[in-house]
Order: C-alpha cells, then structure tokens, then sequence
C-alpha cells in the first residue's frame, strides 16, 4: 500500500521520515510521493491531489503555532466546510503533542507533529493495527 507524506511547516523532516517509513515497513506501506508545502492554500491542493493517487495520506508538521496557518485550524476549517462530522475524527493522544485521524470511507489523512521521537510514540503498535485492518 502507497502512501503521500506531506510536510507542511516542519523542521527535521529527514529525521521524520525515517521514523514513519520504518514504522510503516511494519505493515508493508511505502511512500508514493514526499511533498512539502508551506501555506494553508499549497497544502490544501496538495492534499486534494494526494488522495486522488492514495488513499493515505501523512501530514507532517504545523502544529508549532497558534495563529491561521496551524494544522488544526486549517484542518478544522476544512473538515467544517467538507460536511464531515465529529465520527470522522479521532484525536491520537501524545506524550508531548497530539496527532488526528480523518477518515471517511476508505480514504485517511493522519496529522502529526514534527517530532521524530512523538511520531515513534502515536505510531504504537495498536495504532499500525488499526492501520493494517482499514487497508491491507
């Protein structure tokens, strides 16, 4: 199974991918595409573009700051414009910094924070299941 990483406003992005596409390998996903993206409007299309080719899509990064361009408020405004509802989204609690699920039918958007060792920890073993049920 294929998957697009996203990297929107994130800082060691090197570091990030190797944590996810080891954790990933786990449940053979590999990425399709690695992009990166730094405003709100770029990662919307982005975004749009991605689930046209995959059915996953890993969003990296954007979470650092509390102003229009942090993840959670451009993701908020999209899902309250999409029709999606609570039940579409499931909060990943982190040690440090929580990470989202989107999910409607068979396509997902995974947030997560730019933090390599956070990534390790909200990609746990239960987490990859859940995973492997939805798409492999």
């Amino acid at each position: 199974m294929k998957f697009d990483i996203l990297f929107y406003k994130s800082r060691k992005t090197s570091y990030c991918e190797k944590v996810l596409k080891s954790k990933f390998s786990k449940i053979d996903m590999s990425p399709n595409r690695i992009i990166s993206s730094v405003a709100p409007t770029k990662l919307g299309e982005t975004l749009c573009e991605s689930l046209t080719l995959c059915n996953c899509v890993v969003i990296i990064g954007g979470f650092s700051k509390n102003d229009d361009e942090n993840l959670v408020t451009v993701l908020s405004r999209a899902v309250s414009n999409s029709g999606l509802t609570l039940n579409n989204i499931r909060k990943l609690k982190g040690a440090i910094c929580d990470g989202y699920i989107i999910k409607y039918n068979k396509q997902t958007v995974i947030a997560l924070p730019d933090n390599p060792p956070e990534i390790g920890f909200l990609l746990n073993d239960s987490f990859l299941e859940y995973l492997r049920n939805v798409y492999i």
